[in-house]
């Protein structure tokens, strides 16, 4: 059963600050695969259902064309689920979602954690084993009646604050999302910089460390391995296993979590402190290694961990212009996501939304 917070309803929409409505729309183009382009036909302007798919929550929202929410609800991410269980659980929060909604959508949206592979059209979230080559988009689109658009999460994310939050007006955007994972997009001029394979910013691993843990990809010293949640975490257990005193220690097996670490490194437990300094320095000098190659002017962060604060933020700005010692990347600016818990929803909204033109 899943447990479902309902925190935006229809009435009471957030309006971001600096979008626009659009006053009338004839034609949306969206491409709904690599390769393959759908149009539909709306003779006004109309809300996207968005789905944020993550290894800490699901969520879904129906979003207006100008950024409002009219609709939104969360839950965890179920555990233990196989991959039919989990593609319900997620059909019955967009159908929840879109019932609280007066207004229908008209397309779908989803942010999905990655890898996703677009020549096959699956994913295969390294947080949620149940998804192996599952293929998503397909399923959801046929489940709920309405073209889909699918793309990584993170890359949604950092499109709808590039749009509608903290990254309007900027140039060459990164947005980061900090939670169980470390996932990024990378926004030039208004449009998402793809990559080869359509996973282009996947900033969570780049390697910070030559001698650091292993990563959940395999590889030695990712960023991800060092300040996501799931890392945190890991390095906290390794550290108690080998005998480290720590308030940790008292939490059930299975509790010391990413936000446990941050609780504890607030308190002023040295190893959960020691371990945050060393999650937010990664972060730092990930950020200064982007800064350096793409020449951003600003840079957007989300997710959960960052509301540990100055807790984090501190020593990451620190480590950042220590690394960042060129005349143009000294100029990054460090940003928090502005669109809130629905960050997420708005931002797969916006893999449809983007595509529409007036006319």
């Amino acid at each position: 059963m899943l447990l479902c917070q309902k925190s935006i309803t229809q009435g009471e929409g957030e309006q971001h600050s600096g979008s626009r409505t659009q006053e009338k729309m004839n034609i949306a183009h969206f491409p709904s695969e690599r390769g393959r382009v759908l149009t539909a036909s709306f003779s006004h302007p109309a809300p996207v259902l968005g789905i944020d798919i993550g290894g800490t929550k699901l969520a879904a929202g129906v979003v207006a064309p100008g950024g409002q929410v009219l609709s939104y609800t969360r839950c965890p991410t179920p555990i233990g689920m196989d991959s039919e269980e989990l593609l319900d659980a997620v059909i019955a929060l967009a159908t929840s979602v879109t019932q609280d909604s007066s207004t229908p959508p008209v397309a779908i949206g989803i942010g999905c954690g990655g890898p996703l592979f677009f020549a096959r059209d699956t994913v295969s979230p390294l947080h949620m084993p149940a998804w192996r080559d599952f293929p998503l988009r397909r399923r959801l689109e046929d489940a709920l009646g309405l073209p889909a658009v699918l793309d990584n999460d993170a890359k949604a994310f950092a499109l709808g604050e590039a749009i509608f939050g903290a990254g309007r007006n900027a140039t060459c955007m990164l947005g980061m999302v900090v939670s169980t994972g470390i996932g990024g997009g990378i926004v030039v001029n208004g449009q998402l910089l793809e990559g080869a394979h359509g996973n282009g910013g996947h900033i969570g691993h780049i390697i910070v460390s030559q001698k650091g843990p292993r990563c959940f990809c395999g590889a030695v010293g990712c960023l991800t391995a060092y300040a996501s949640g799931r890392g945190l975490a890991s390095r906290a257990n390794s550290a108690l296993k080998r005998g480290i005193q720590s308030s940790l220690s008292k939490l059930p097996l299975g509790a010391v979590t990413g936000r446990a670490v941050a609780e504890a490194a607030a308190m002023g437990d040295k190893l959960a402190a020691l371990l945050f300094h060393d999650a937010a320095t990664a972060l730092g000098r990930a950020i200064a290694s982007a800064a350096n190659l793409l020449d951003l002017d600003r840079l957007v962060l989300g997710g959960g961990l960052i509301q540990a604060g100055d807790l984090l933020m501190v020593p990451l700005e620190r480590e950042l212009r220590l690394r960042a010692r060129l005349a143009f990347s000294s100029l990054v600016e460090v940003r928090t996501a502005e669109l809130g818990q629905a960050s997420g929803v708005v931002g797969a909204a916006t893999l449809v939304l983007r595509h529409w033109q007036t006319g």
